[in-house]
C-alpha cells in the first residue's frame, strides 16, 4: 500500500522511480530530508525574499506568545524605517509586518485555542472544515491529506494546501502577492540560468539538488527557467505565456507548483500587450488580427453607450473588457481566440450595440455625413465602408476619400484660412514699420 501511495504522490509523478520495495524507504528519506529541515526564513528564490533579509532573525512560531509577537513588531517597524525606500526589503518588512499583526489579532481571539486562520509568507489561511472528496496533497511536503484525521489549512488567495503541522515551515511567498507585486507575465521563453546560477539547489526550498539521485533529481520550470526539487515541482503541465506570445505555441510543458498557482490565479487578468511585445503576431494569427479590430470598434461604441440612457445596458463584462483602451489581452482571451469561441461572441456582440446605435435616436444623431458625396446616410467610425480623418475625425466614405486622392475637404479649408491668417498679419506687420519709418 504504500509503494501505491508513492507511486500515486505527484513527488514521484513522471519520475524516474520505479514500482518497486525499495521505494518506500526512499519515498520517507525524501519526504523527511525536505519537508522539515527548511526554515520559514530560508528558500524561495532572492526575486521575493531579499538575501540581506534572510540573515535576519525574524521567524516567530506557533507557540509564540504575545509578549514575543509584539517585540518582533516593534522590531519590523524599526526596521521598516531603517530600510531605504521602494526597495524589495522594505517590502518584505511591511508585508512581514502585516502577517505579525494578523497573527497577533488571532491571538487575542481564538485565547490559545486552536488557530482558524493564520497569515505567513503572504498567505491567508483558513482552517478546513469540510474538504472536498478528491485527494488532496501538501504544498509543503507533498505527502497526502488525510481528512480524517489530519488538520489542513488553505489559503483563499491562490489555493496553497498544507498541513496543520506543516504552516509554520512553508517557505513559499503566496502567488496572488508575487502576481500583484510584479504585475505582469514573464515574457522570455524558458529564462533558464542553470543549476550553477543556483548554487546547486533547489530555487524554492533551498534542498540539495543532485543527478546521482533520482529521487531527488533537479526539474526544471518552463515558466521562470529555474529547477526545483520533486517536493515543489509536481509536473504540472500549463501552456506559458511566453511561448504564446512570440510562437502562438500552446503545448503544454512541465512547470513548478509556484508557477502553476501563478498562472491560475492570472489567467484571466489583462497583463499582455501584444502591440508592445509582438506586433507581428497580427499578421500570422488571422482571428487575432479580427479580434483586436473588433476591439477599435467596441472602443468607439463605447463612446456612444456611454452617453446613452439605453445605451448602457449594453455594457456587459466582455464589452468593458474588450472596449478597454488599454488594449491588452489575458491568456483566457488568447485560449479563446485558438478556440473560436471569442470570434463567435464578440460578432454577436458587435451586432447588438450596432443595431442599438442606428436605431436610437440619441446615438444616430451623432453620426457623420459624407462632405464628398453629400447624401443623406448616416457614417459612424465603427462603419467598415467609412474611413476618419486622423486631424480634425472628419468621416468619409471610402470610395470617396480614394476618389479625393485621399485629400480631407476640411483639412484643405483649414490650411487655406491659416494661410490666409498668415498673409495678413505679415501685411499688417510692414505697414506698421513703414509707418513708423516716415513718423521718425
Amino acid at each position: 500500500m504504500a509503494v501505491n501511495i508513492a507511486n500515486d504522490s505527484p513527488k514521484y509523478r513522471n519520475s524516474l522511480i520505479c514500482c518497486s520495495p525499495s521505494v518506500e524507504a526512499t519515498s520517507r528519506t525524501s519526504t523527511s530530508s525536505t519537508s522539515g529541515g527548511v526554515s520559514v526564513d530560508e528558500g524561495y528564490d532572492s526575486n521575493c525574499i531579499p538575501k540581506s533579509v534572510a540573515n535576519k532573525k525574524l521567524k516567530i512560531h506557533s507557540s509564540a506568545t504575545k509578549e514575543e509577537i509584539e517585540k518582533a513588531i516593534q522590531q519590523c517597524k524599526e526596521l521598516v524605517l531603517n530600510s531605504e525606500q521602494c526597495s524589495d526589503e522594505r517590502k518584505w518588512f511591511v508585508r512581514y509586518l502585516v502577517e505579525l499583526r494578523l497573527r497577533l489579532e488571532d491571538l487575542k481571539e481564538n485565547n490559545g485555542k486552536a488557530r482558524d486562520r493564520v497569515s505567513i509568507k503572504g498567505h491567508h489561511f483558513e482552517q478546513q472544515t469540510n474538504p472536498s472528496n478528491r485527494k488532496q496533497y501538501c504544498d509543503h511536503c507533498s505527502g497526502v491529506i488525510w481528512s480524517i484525521v489530519q488538520g489542513s489549512y488553505i489559503c483563499n488567495d491562490c489555493g496553497y494546501l498544507c498541513h496543520y503541522k506543516c504552516v509554520d515551515h512553508i517557505c513559499r511567498v503566496c502567488a496572488h502577492v508575487v502576481m500583484t507585486e510584479k504585475g505582469s507575465f514573464e515574457m522570455s521563453i524558458c529564462p533558464e540560468k542553470g543549476l550553477a546560477a543556483q548554487d546547486y539547489k533547489c530555487a524554492e526550498c533551498q534542498t540539495a539538488l543532485t543527478f546521482k539521485d533520482s529521487w531527488n533529481e533537479p526539474r526544471l520550470c518552463d515558466y521562470t527557467g529555474l529547477y526545483f526539487c520533486a517536493t515543489c515541482h509536481w509536473n504540472d503541465l500549463m501552456a506559458t505565456p511566453a511561448r504564446v506570445i512570440h510562437n502562438w505555441d500552446w503545448e503544454k510543458r512541465y512547470v513548478s507548483r509556484l508557477a502553476f498557482q501563478m498562472l491560475n490565479l492570472s489567467w484571466a487578468r489583462p497583463y499582455i500587450d501584444i502591440e508592445t511585445i509582438n506586433p507581428r503576431l497580427f499578421n500570422f494569427i488571422a482571428e487575432l488580427e479580427w479580434v483586436h479590430r473588433m476591439r477599435k470598434d467596441l472602443e468607439w461604441m463605447r463612446r456612444y453607450l456611454c452617453a446613452c440612457v439605453d445605451g448602457t445596458a449594453l455594457l456587459s463584462p466582455l464589452f468593458v473588457q474588450f472596449g478597454d483602451v488599454n488594449k491588452k489581452y489575458s491568456m483566457s482571451h488568447l485560449q479563446a481566440i485558438q478556440d473560436g469561441t471569442l470570434e463567435r461572441q464578440l460578432m454577436e456582440l458587435t451586432e447588438t450595440c450596432r443595431s442599438h446605435i442606428t436605431s436610437c435616436d440619441r446615438c444616430s444623431g451623432k453620426g457623420y455625413l459624407c462632405e464628398i458625396c453629400k447624401n443623406n446616410e448616416v457614417l459612424y467610425p465603427f462603419d467598415s465602408g467609412a474611413l476618419m480623418c486622423d486631424k480634425c475625425n472628419s468621416m468619409y466614405h471610402r470610395r470617396c476619400w480614394l476618389r479625393k486622392g485621399e485629400k480631407c475637404l476640411k483639412c484643405v479649408r483649414l490650411e487655406e484660412r491659416k494661410k490666409t491668417v498668415d498673409d495678413v498679419q505679415v501685411e499688417t506687420v510692414a505697414l506698421e514699420y513703414d509707418i513708423d519709418k516716415f513718423v521718425n
